[in-house]
């Protein structure tokens, strides 16, 4: 069994698919403020926690905060679910959750929601990435999920399309970290079954400074699993 926070003014526009998630005898639990959700967490442990980028009593960059930088309350996966503006993303992207959401669909929602319950023993990261691609003089920006970092390269998760050899620029935070911002290349690409893709990319020129930073980044995250098993 899975336990799910959910913030009740998303309790209309999840009903249905929550409704698939609790009949896989899933625990819901719907919370009105930030304060009731960290209250929740602590004492229930849940796996996934779904909210909207502003509680009643606090955004979601401070109850983010609260929840990883408490050993007791970090192991959760944190879903967003926002508009489609480039301002939200990035609120979603900075404030340390794992996942978004824009648009809302039942497919959507039911895919991130299984894949981050069922990452809860935190085997990997998942952070939002901000990718810029060049074509020609053009440059697109496209929101990916990771699924993996590593200070040689990343993977990728979106249902956009990147080609093999694609050189993109990818930006993204790290938990008590800057802003990580560093060159790549796509070196590999796999087609899921439900559509989606993930992209091997390689990072290319990578300042030192940074490559000690996410080296750094892992190293600690694994001795912090370590400690969980």
């Amino acid at each position: 069994m899975k336990k799910i926070i959910i913030a009740q003014a998303l309790k209309d526009i999840v009903r249905q698919q929550v409704s698939v998630l609790a009949g896989k005898n899933n625990k819901i639990f719907y919370i009105e403020s930030g304060k009731e959700a960290l209250a929740v967490h602590r004492k229930e442990q849940a796996d996934l926690v779904i909210i909207q980028p502003d509680l009643p009593d606090m955004t979601c960059e401070q109850l983010c905060t609260d929840i990883r930088g408490d050993e007791g309350l970090r192991r959760v996966s944190i879903l967003m679910v926002c508009s489609d503006s480039p301002s939200d993303i990035e609120r979603c992207q900075k404030c340390g959750a794992n996942d978004y959401m824009q648009p809302l669909t039942q497919t959507t929602f039911l895919r991130k929601a299984a894949r981050l319950l069922n990452i809860s023993d935190r085997t990997s990261y998942r952070v939002i990435v901000r990718v810029a691609q060049r074509e020609n003089k053009n440059i697109s920006h496209i929101f990916c999920t990771s699924q993996n970092v590593s200070s040689s390269g990343i993977l990728l998760e979106t249902d956009s399309v990147l080609k093999l050899g694609d050189k993109i620029t990818c930006s993204f935070f790290l938990p008590e970290s800057i802003r990580i911002v560093t060159e790549g290349e796509i070196m590999r690409i796999v087609e899921k079954e439900d559509g989606s893709k993930n992209y091997g990319v390689k990072f290319v020129d990578m300042p030192s400074f940074v490559e000690s930073q996410i080296a750094s980044f892992t190293e600690n995250w694994l001795k912090r699993k370590k400690r969980f098993r």
